[in-house]
Formats: C-alpha cells, sequence, structure tokens
C-alpha cells in the first residue's frame, strides 16, 4: 500500500466534520470510488436541512460486505479537531481512528485492487449516527442486508483483535432530590449528591463490577444542600450476563434504606453481549490477516458497541476488526498511526484477493 497515499487519505477525510451532518463525507466517497455501483438509502435523521443516508453497494456475487460507519463524536475538547496534523508516525484529528482512517485504508485498497484487477471484489455499507443511541443507520440498514447479504465485517478500532464477541452494556440514570436546608444543618438532611455517591459504591459491591459514569450532576454554590442530582452511566455486560438479571440486581439495592424513596432508577439504553460465532466471513479474514501479516491473529472481544448489534440482530454473520487504539477514540488526542493504516489496508487488500478467488 501507498504510505502516502493512505496519508493524504485519512487527512482528506479528518477534513470533512461528520459529527452532525454525513451528506459532505458520503458525497466525497462517492465521487473519490465512481467505480463502485452506489446507492442511497435514506434514514430517518436530518441534519442542516439535509435527509441523513447510507451509502451502501451490494453486489449479487459478494455476499460479504465491509461497513464501518462514517460519522464521529463532536470535536468535544479537541483543539483543532478538523485540521489534520502529522507528528512523527500519528495522524491527529476528529476520526482519524474512529473510524476515518480506516475508512482511508478501505479507500486505498479498493482503488488499489480496482486498478489493478478491474473488478469490485466486495460488497459495502458505509452508515451514519452510529455514534448516538439511536443508530438509525445501521438499524435502517439491517433489513436490506438481510436480503442480499450474509457476513459483514465491520470496521472499528479493535488494536488488530478480530472480534468474534462483543460486550453488551446497561445505560441509566439515577435521580435523587431531597427538601434543601441550611448548610450549617447538613447532618438533618439527606443531600442528594451524597445518596448517589453512596448508591454509585453500593451498586458496584452488589454488581462486583466498576460503575462507569458519564456525567455527574447536582449542588450550587449557596450555603444549602442540594435539591436534586442525577448521575448517567453505564454497567458492562460481559459474556453470560443478561441485562435483566442486572437491573433486577440493581432495583433491590435502591429498594434499600436509605435509597429507597429518593433515588429512582431509569433505564437509558440497553444491549446483551453477542457471540457471533466463526463464520466463512470470520475465517477468510483471518486468512487475510495471516496473509498480509505472516502471523496469526488474535481472537477476542469488542469491548465497545458497534453497528454490529444491529445487524447480527436480524441473523447476519459478523466480526469487528481494526487496527487503532480504541482509548484514544473521543479524546482530545485522537489519531492513528500511520503504521496502523498501512495494516488496515493490507489486510483489507489480501481479503479482497480471497474472496475473488
Amino acid at each position: 500500500m501507498d504510505r502516502d497515499a493512505l496519508i493524504q487519505e485519512a487527512q482528506a477525510l479528518i477534513r470533512i466534520p461528520s459529527y452532525r451532518d454525513c451528506t459532505p463525507i458520503l458525497e466525497y466517497v462517492q465521487d473519490r470510488l465512481p467505480f463502485v455501483p452506489w446507492q442511497r438509502q435514506e434514514v430517518d435523521k436530518y441534519a442542516n436541512g439535509h435527509r441523513q443516508y447510507n451509502l451502501y453497494a451490494l453486489l449479487p456475487d459478494r455476499p460479504l460486505v465491509v461497513n464501518t460507519h462514517v460519522d464521529t463524536v463532536p470535536p468535544l475538547s479537541m483543539p483543532d479537531p478538523f485540521t489534520p496534523r502529522l507528528e512523527g508516525n500519528r495522524v491527529y484529528g476528529r476520526g482519524a481512528v474512529d473510524t476515518k482512517g480506516l475508512l482511508a485504508a478501505l479507500i486505498v485498497a479498493l482503488e488499489t485492487f480496482y486498478r489493478e484487477q478491474g473488478v469490485v471484489p466486495v460488497s459495502l455499507a458505509l452508515t451514519v449516527d452510529e455514534e448516538n443511541n439511536a443508530a438509525v443507520g445501521s438499524a435502517s440498514l439491517a433489513a436490506l442486508l438481510q436480503e442480499q447479504a450474509r457476513y459483514v465485517v465491520v470496521l472499528e478500532p479493535t488494536e488488530g483483535v478480530i472480534c468474534t464477541r462483543q460486550k453488551g452494556s446497561l445505560e441509566f440514570r439515577l435521580h435523587a432530590e431531597a427538601p434543601v436546608y441550611h448548610a450549617a444543618a447538613f447532618q438533618q438532611a439527606h443531600n442528594p449528591v451524597r445518596l448517589l455517591v453512596e448508591a454509585w459504591q453500593a451498586l458496584e459491591k452488589a454488581l462486583a463490577r466498576p460503575l462507569n459514569v458519564f456525567s455527574f450532576q447536582g449542588g450550587w454554590e449557596y450555603y444549602a444542600t442540594p435539591h436534586r442530582a442525577e448521575l448517567l452511566g453505564e454497567f458492562v455486560l460481559e459474556p453470560g450476563d443478561a441485562w435483566e438479571k442486572v437491573e433486577s440486581t440493581m432495583q433491590q439495592v435502591l429498594a434499600r434504606p436509605p435509597f429507597t424513596g429518593r433515588v429512582t432508577y431509569e433505564r437509558v439504553d440497553v444491549e446483551n453481549p453477542w457471540d457471533f460465532g466463526y463464520h466463512p466471513g470470520t475465517k477468510a479474514l483471518v486468512q487475510a490477516y495471516e496473509r498480509a501479516l505472516g502471523r496469526p491473529p488474535t481472537l477476542g472481544i469488542m469491548p465497545s458497541w458497534t453497528d454490529a448489534a444491529n445487524f447480527a440482530k436480524v441473523g447476519l454473520q459478523c466480526v469487528v476488526f481494526g487496527f487503532g487504539e480504541l482509548a484514544v477514540a473521543h479524546s482530545e488526542r485522537e489519531y492513528i498511526t500511520v503504521e496502523d493504516l498501512e495494516r488496515n489496508a493490507r489486510v483489507l487488500y489480501n481479503l479482497f484477493t480471497i474472496l475473488t478467488q
């Protein structure tokens, strides 16, 4: 794979903001790969006055689909998120690893293969809205893929691990309210902030796992106890877990003093763990990895939700894979290394070769 071409492609994609409106980046990809018979599937979402859509090409003789999402999280605390920069062997920018670097590798590998072989070697599906709870892109596309495909390789940063399983999660809010007291009489009050901290600790103890806290709000600067507090968090579900059992344990804890009648629970989102199995699509990816890198891959579990869940729900056989460090995704230091760009492209190119053979 052309190292400079991969860097330039990743930088070009990073320059296109896609945390709200994915129309510009999808138009870029469609123009960039004109030899692919692209189609559009509109979804129930609007941004900047544009109806959002998935971009796909499902070929009758290509039952394996390579998928990735094109949306990113917002800039958050990242400075100059859409001005890519190359520092040493790292390409920085919003979406660099999640998943514009992987998309760049896909584009360059496809272009190289088509130039050499003159055929489109695989079906393709680019989805929107993955970074939101609704995930309307993959939810809309799943039924269409079910009719025309069998296997889906979902590109996500897995540090090169071929993930045949995916962890689940139970996301929820805890609310607490109590009468306000003068702060000098705080010992007479049920402080909502303190109640949620104690609930946090009690839930972790009961479930024997850490609570992943996204936000914790409550209190004010006045000399008075808080009126309310709110926690948004999740418990990660390991293989063998069922969210119903985890939620039942949580509700039992919250039904005890001092939480009963003072702390309320609200489920936000839920997804049980997935075992995608070992199928021909995974076998082809394993073979491609070995050809590209000269060593067997590690098989493992994806620790985060991906679009593979929506595809698996309709019976498609999935696998999640991609070089890149998941920990830096969504952060102000998001990057992908040039070596990971190259490894992604080489594995995909070899996958295309295997599929056409």
